[in-house]
């Protein structure tokens, strides 16, 4: 009970010594080379980013289980990622949906579905679970459509905007409808399969793709909209943003 009660405060910011702090020149200059994407932004929408990572790095519960290094890092850049997902939103908190972060040194064994992993999201636990190792590879390659960060949080978008009724959570699955009948489209598949822009991966299911769909979205948004318009419109309006016309 005491747990719970904690936790509720932290969650609701109702602890007064638990304050997000501004990030440092240093920190900003770390998200700037690692995510490059963030550079497109103007500065009001940079400066909107900045506040809320403060917060969710703060408020959000990062655990690390093993030797994992580069610790603030790794949760400097983590928050990032979820935050410029939900940069173009009012709701970037991922209350209903992220409780908890975990980070391993590198591939780890889930005890829940008995297979190794480099991350994954757990819905029922409200939780993401990375390998930090393959965590720090996506941000070290800026423009090869993969990154773990964006990849896993994009799940959990998806969880946070299912069922609310907010209209930014009805224009979002909306656009989640708009993909899977994409992707029933054999013209579309097609074209997926004659170009090497979306990785195999993508294929496995809708929630598969639509995680790809967002790397691709945030790493490379020129060639997204050169190669799939229809498919960018349709992220562009989920996310309330377009890194292709930013700054």
């Amino acid at each position: 009970m005491v747990y719970i009660v904690n936790y509720a405060i932290d969650l609701y910011e109702l602890n007064p010594f638990n304050r997000p702090k501004p990030l440092t020149p240093k920190e900003i200059f770390i998200i700037k080379s690692k995510i490059p994407s963030i550079n497109r932004l103007d500065l009001e929408r940079r400066e909107i980013l900045f506040t809320r990572v403060s917060w969710f790095r703060t408020r959000k519960h990062f655990t690390f289980r093993g030797p994992v290094g580069h610790k603030q890092e790794l949760r400097l850049l983590v928050s990032t990622a979820s935050c410029l997902l939900t940069l173009g939103m009012r709701n970037y908190k991922f209350r209903r949906s992220v409780h908890r972060i975990v980070i391993y040194p590198s591939e780890y064994y889930s005890l829940i579905n008995r297979k190794h992993h480099l991350g994954e999201y757990n819905v029922g636990l409200k939780t993401v679970v990375f390998a930090a190792d393959n965590l720090e590879k996506g941000f070290e390659l800026s423009d090869d459509n993969v990154n773990l960060a964006i990849h896993e949080f994009s799940h959990a978008l998806y969880h946070e905007t299912k069922g609310r009724n907010s209209w930014e959570s009805l224009k979002f699955q909306a656009g989640f409808r708009r993909m899977q009948r994409m992707l029933s489209d054999e013209s579309f598949i097609s074209r997926m399969e004659s170009t090497s822009y979306f990785r195999d991966y993508a294929k496995v299911n809708i929630l598969e793709f639509f995680a790809v769909a967002c790397e691709n979205f945030m790493e490379t948004p020129e060639l997204f909209k050169r190669d799939f318009p229809t498919l960018f419109e349709t992220l562009k309006k989920m996310f309330n943003l377009d890194l292709d016309h930013l700054a």
